[in-house]
């Protein structure tokens, strides 16, 4: 373009001279010729200035429309047009923007797409103390509706120990992390809290926060804990027993009848650590999925309960525990009758267990379509509803004080027979008036 220019200047001034080289002296005609070349060079220079402005303002127009993306046809004009490498490079300028903006959206979608579908909790705080980004896990945990931002912290965040933390980033600038106890309604969970301070440039900060529940693995390292104890005591009290009265025996002479005494229970004694080493070692196969193939069947469940009530008759006399099967005969259902059996005995035994004397056990089961539930319910000590979430933990015991014979592994090798076959074993229990054990499956789920 600027040649363009430069070159219709020269042409008019090379006119100009040859003009006056032609007519040196100022002669009417020479007047009159330097008029007309005036007004030709005036009249092209015109039109030039007209084609001029309109590729400028074509020009100016598409990249207004690059600007605002309203457009992403290229800009097409001829190799021999003046303004050429110029489109050229505008075109390639929008090609690039172009990319650059697809690109943009796609990696926002991204991360949107991310933080809203992460099972952290994630909140963004601009410098103001508006909330700017809210995912759905943190909405949970705030127990908030965040559909509408932006919006102050100060409405949303009530706790007070995750409210100091955030202050504290906000006005001290200050990054930090806390484990936090969180009331949801009648249960608690705990919280790891992590408060980062972002500076993004001088005097522009953002603070992100992020809530993880750790609730899982806080009750997991306690459970851990407490099997540690539990499994010392359950295994230090008959190996005391087994090694007294072995010494009493080496160190004493005894009388025949004080060694079979002393033998009886050292016998007993065995029975128990061995038992408790079988369920530990049952529990850890059926943990690891080291079980059998299941042999699935039709199975006649009140049939497999008179069984295991006739097995367990001695038991329910000693407290005289009455032990009803209110199981219709004609019920038929697809399961492996070994894992039923070791279940209905697993409850029912430690239904009995569990009852006052002159109590009672009862046995039901219900079936709708391929689902169907076994319950077995008994009128005994009932278990605290702060309780009820452990009683499937390896050697957990309760509160109540209340010490049976038996292992403690139960309820746990029930967990997982149960899981093997598809189904869920729950808990409905009020102290002082019995509890209720409640086992569902769904037979069409069941995998050999």
């Amino acid at each position: 373009m600027k040649k363009q220019i430069i070159l219709f200047f020269v042409i008019n001034l090379v006119l100009f001279e040859l003009v006056s080289f032609l007519l040196p002296f100022e002669t009417g005609p020479k007047m009159v010729s330097m008029f007309v070349l005036a007004l030709i060079t005036t009249v092209i220079f015109g039109m030039f200035m007209r084609w001029l402005v309109r590729k400028t303002n074509l020009v100016s127009e598409k990249v207004q429309q690059i600007t605002d993306e309203q457009d992403e046809v290229h800009l097409l004009v001829s190799p021999q047009d003046p303004l050429f490498d110029l489109v050229q490079e505008i075109n390639r300028l929008q090609s690039h923007i172009r990319h650059q903006t697809h690109q943009n959206l796609r990696q926002e979608n991204e991360l949107e797409t991310l933080i809203k579908n992460l099972p952290v909790g994630v909140l963004v705080i601009d410098r103001f103390g508006q909330i700017q980004i809210a995912n759905t896990a943190v909405q949970k945990l705030l127990q908030r509706n965040l559909s509408k931002l932006p919006h102050s912290y100060l409405e949303d965040i009530v706790q007070p120990d995750l409210l100091m933390m955030v202050n504290q980033a906000m006005q001290q600038q200050k990054s930090q992390q806390k484990l936090v106890t969180f009331p949801m309604g009648q249960t608690k969970k705990n919280i790891r809290v992590q408060v980062l301070h972002s500076e993004i440039r001088p005097r522009h900060f953002q603070v992100l926060v992020l809530l993880t529940d750790v609730s899982d693995l806080v009750a997991m390292t306690k459970m851990q804990a407490d099997f540690v104890a539990n499994a010392s005591h359950e295994l230090k009290t008959p190996i005391t027993a087994i090694n007294g009265f072995s010494e009493t025996l080496l160190d004493q002479d005894l009388d025949m009848q004080t060694q079979h005494q002393f033998l009886t229970i050292i016998k007993q004694e065995s029975n128990k650590l061995v038992k408790l080493i079988d369920d530990v070692l049952s529990l850890s196969r059926l943990r690891n999925g080291q079980q059998d193939n299941l042999e699935l069947e039709s199975v006649h469940p009140a049939e497999l309960v008179d069984q295991q009530i006739n097995n367990l008759q001695a038991l329910a006399k000693l407290d005289q525990v009455e032990l009803q099967n209110n199981i219709n005969n004609e019920l038929v259902v697809v399961s492996d009758q070994n894992r039923l059996s070791a279940i209905l005995y697993n409850l029912i035994a430690n239904a009995i267990k569990y009852t006052q004397k002159s109590g009672s056990v009862v046995i039901d089961a219900n079936q709708d379509g391929n689902r169907w539930s076994l319950s077995i319910t008994d009128n005994g000590i009932g278990i605290p509803i702060e309780e009820q979430s452990r009683i499937f933990e390896r050697f957990y015991r309760g509160k109540n004080g209340i010490t049976r014979s038996g292992t403690g592994l139960g309820l746990a090798i029930v967990a997982e027979q149960v899981h093997q076959l598809s189904g869920q074993v729950s808990v409905d229990s009020k102290t002082g008036f019995g509890t209720t054990m409640k086992v569902e499956f769904d037979t069409t789920s069941v995998k050999k």
